[in-house]
């Protein structure tokens, strides 16, 4: 059961379809267009010989344009992009599949890169991610999406996907009509196989020409994440300009808390220094707001004195 199905309710006479999914509760917008909630357990999918059926029944209203009007997407992720009045796109991240997606999309090129929008979509679920410029047609202009996918007591664990695509004029007219959005819909499919079935130790066997064995068994591990990081200049990259320093440091400060966050670290050690003391105000003050972290104290004072602070997450 998903959004964009045909169904009926069990205990009554409305027919429709599911134009949301909230857990056990499903909403179904009917045909006079008003929109009601059922249980799951109360709905059943209608066959495809009867949606046929539908289809011919509706066949004698109105086209809204020669576009595609098919509602059932194949399983994937989608990029929606609807262009408006202001000739900026309107897109939606549309989620096809049984998992619940976090991502973050942004707009990049070999320059810079902007992000754009983050947070959950749940599974067969249509999410605003706000709006593109015309921009993102050319072909220097690259979209951004970064995406974990997780599916409650799913066994293993997926690796993260890194997917940066282009958006082309012959992408915009492939369009159909997405009920639960209640328009025609660009629709440009993230191709996911690739990125899913990665192994490093085949690329590393790849990369050294079959010098390295590979055994079947292998799966992927990872280095351990440092637990202490020296944010002194000199340990630092070299050659920065004295109104760069604190930048970097920062920099290198956010890099070093995020890997810890990514390998699951318990506890960090950040080696800022006394000097001024700006830097050190300056981590506290961050870490002050980062809801990862359980407690931050000042660590090694024998050692370090107030040079040190350590992270508990």
């Amino acid at each position: 059961m998903r959004i964009g199905d045909k169904v009926r309710l069990l205990h009554g006479t409305e027919e429709g379809r599911i134009v949301e999914i909230k857990g056990n509760i499903v909403e179904i917008e009917i045909d006079d267009g008003f929109i009601i909630p059922s249980l799951k357990n109360e709905v059943v999918v209608v066959a495809h010989h009867e949606v046929d059926n539908f289809r011919n029944e509706k066949s004698e209203e109105p086209q809204k344009s020669s576009a595609s009007r098919a509602d059932l997407l194949s399983d994937g992720i989608y990029l929606g992009l609807i262009e408006n009045k202001s000739s900026l796109f309107d897109a939606f991240l549309i989620n096809q599949t049984p998992q619940s997606l976090l991502f973050s999309i942004g707009q990049m090129d070999k320059k810079s890169f902007q992000g754009k929008s983050h947070g959950i979509c749940e599974q067969y679920e249509a999410k605003s991610i706000g709006t593109f410029s015309s921009s993102i047609l050319n072909e220097n202009k690259k979209i951004s999406t970064q995406i974990i996918m997780h599916e409650n007591n799913a066994p293993g664990r997926k690796q993260p996907l890194n997917i940066d695509f282009s958006v082309t004029k012959t992408q915009l007219g492939n369009k159909k009509y997405i009920s639960t959005l209640s328009k025609e819909v660009s629709l440009i499919k993230l191709e996911l196989n690739k990125f899913m079935d990665f192994n490093p130790f085949e690329l590393k066997e790849k990369m050294m020409g079959g010098a390295i064995p590979v055994r079947k068994n292998d799966t992927p591990t990872f280095e351990k994440a440092e637990d202490t990081i020296d944010l002194h200049v000199d340990e630092l990259e070299s050659g920065l300009k004295s109104n760069e320093i604190l930048d970097h440091q920062l920099h290198e400060f956010e890099k070093a808390y995020d890997n810890a966050l990514r390998y699951n670290t318990k506890k960090l050690k950040i080696i800022h220094g006394i000097g001024a003391g700006i830097l050190r105000s300056e981590i506290h003050k961050r870490l002050s707001t980062k809801k990862e972290v359980v407690y931050f104290e000042d660590g090694d004072k024998e050692r370090f004195g107030f040079g040190s602070t350590v992270i508990h997450f």
